[in-house]
């Protein structure tokens, strides 16, 4: 972990094994307000985030992480073909 730097830039990434509700709470960090977050990591089992508009990191805390991981998670987009094909009917019907 401590070389980690050195492979900056080549493709690969070492995680850190990190428990249940550090890793929830990290990609609740990561996904939930993404418009607020810049980034997120974490290091020797610690959670660090830097926000948008504010140039220092900030650690959070065990006292934060239910708020974190009460937020709702993001809302995946799905659009099948039949959506789609629904939806151009719907729109611009066929002149008989």
């Amino acid at each position: 972990m401590k070389r980690a730097k050195q492979l900056k830039g080549t493709g690969i990434y070492i995680n850190e094994d990190l428990t249940k509700i550090n890793a929830e709470v990290l990609a609740s960090l990561r996904l939930k307000e993404p418009s607020r977050v810049e980034r997120t990591w974490s290091h020797e089992g610690k959670l660090f985030v830097r926000y948008k508009g504010i140039d220092r990191n900030e650690h959070v805390d065990y006292k934060q992480y239910q708020n974190w991981l009460s937020k709702p998670w993001p809302q995946k987009e799905t659009t099948t073909y039949a959506k789609k094909a629904a939806s151009t009917i719907l729109r611009s019907p066929k002149q008989i």
